[in-house]
Parts: structure tokens; sequence; C-alpha cells
């Protein structure tokens, strides 16, 4: 008789990747190898088009896994209603361009949302997820506790700069609360915590990390946080918690 193992005990295999952004060929640079869980860290757009969201999620859906996890990130826009909202009035006031222009681009307000929540979506196992706290059975007979957060820090100037022109962010004077508790095993968000794979290219003195995402997750102590957004900082880290929560 095999070993009676707990469910601590049960190995998955992530996939994790990030700020795709709609490229092409992507597939042929992945590994063929079948995984057990896709992660997805957002910026799967440039500009956030309908197109592009298709070749995001053609990409997701060729990747051998039965379980595929998606978050967004800035340059997915129109995934955020309140900044759509906001930017196509101000596009059809500024320019005049016409409503119907835009939508045959970009799509109308939910409607890139829902190419995610698709039927199709659900069958090739994609699980577009929100702000929050998840849990997910594995086909191997894990579970699986995740906290996500699409939200990254925009420059806190006096024009506004991010806020307006991104989605999912917020200034310094604003701050964001990650609500992560204490029992996700996996914490998936846009940008990284402050102080970690965070330096950014034209410039190796700055940090663009998040210094209360940094305290969230040291807090929630994960077996795996998972992020993007500061394309230099690809990568992975070992790191050891210390022995109390700080």
């Amino acid at each position: 008789m095999p070993p009676i193992l707990t469910l601590s005990e049960i190995k998955a295999r992530f996939l994790i990747i990030s700020d795709t952004h709609a490229s092409p060929n992507l597939l042929s640079f992945l590994p063929t190898m079948p995984v057990d869980v896709v992660i997805h860290c957002g910026n799967l757009t440039q500009e956030s088009k309908l197109s592009e969201f298709a070749s995001a999620l053609a990409l997701l859906k060729a990747i051998n896994a039965p379980l595929k996890l998606v978050i967004p990130g800035n340059h997915d826009f129109t995934l955020d209603d309140a900044v759509y909202e906001t930017k196509i009035t101000e596009t059809a006031t500024s320019s005049g361009i016409k409503l119907e222009e835009i939508y045959e681009v970009y799509g109308k307000v939910g409607q890139a949302r829902q190419l995610f929540r698709s039927e199709q979506a659900k069958k090739d196992g994609i699980f577009f997820l929100d702000e929050g706290r998840h849990n997910f059975a594995l086909g191997n007979g894990a579970s699986l506790s995740v906290y996500t957060s699409p939200y990254t820090p925009s420059p806190d100037d006096c024009s506004g700069q991010g806020k307006e022109n991104w989605g999912f962010q917020y200034t310094k004077s604003q701050g964001h609360v990650f609500d992560i508790g204490y029992t996700a095993d996996v914490v998936i968000t846009h940008g990284p915590p402050l102080g970690v794979l965070d330096v950014i290219a034209s410039d190796p003195k700055t940090r663009s990390g998040c210094p209360s995402l940094f305290a969230a997750v040291a807090m929630a102590r994960p077996r795996l946080h998972c992020f993007g957004h500061v394309h230099a900082g690809w990568g992975a880290k070992f790191i050891r918690w210390r022995d109390k929560p700080v």
C-alpha cells in the first residue's frame, strides 16, 4: 500500500508568468511539461485591447495545466471599470472619437472581463481572480489557499499621473490595504513588495516595490509569493521566515 500523504505533503508544480503584454509566439519560450497550476501575475496586454485579451486567453489555453489563475495589471485598465469609464469620457470629450469606435477596439465597460468569465474560459481551466482570498481543490488531492491583488503604487505627483492613465493603482498618499490574513499558501500580486526584485532598470538606485505589501506578506508568511510588474526584477528569490512573525 502506498504511504498516505497529508495535504501539506502533496507536491504541486507551478508555472508562473507575468507581463506577457500579448506578445506573439510566447508559447515557444515556455516549458512544455505539464504543471498543476499556472499563475499569471498581470499585464496580459499592452494597451488593454480586446484583441490582446483574446491572444492572452489563447496563450493560457495552450499551456498544459488543469488550473490557470489570472489577475490583471496596470496595463489591463479596461478590467478596472472605474478607470475605464473615466478614460472613455475623457477620450470622447477631448478627441471627439465616437463611443462606437472606442468600443470596437476596447469593448464596453465589463466586456473584457466577460471574456475571462465565459464558459470557454472555464472549460480551459482559466479563473480570473479579483482582489481577495480564494480556495481551490487541485487534481492531485491538494487544497490551495490563494490571496490576490492587482494593485500597485502609482507616482504621487500633482499631475495625478498613473491613477488616471493606468488601472488598479493608488498613490502613496492613498495607500492600500493588502488583507492577506494568515492562511494563504500562495500570494499573487501584480507588483513586488519593497526591496524584493523591485529595482528599476533605468535607475538601479530606485526601488518601486510597495512597503505595505512587504509588511502584509511578512505577516502572512505564505509558501509562495508571485508577482511581476518590474521587468528588470524577473527571477526568483528564496527566503527564510523568522521564527516569529514580524
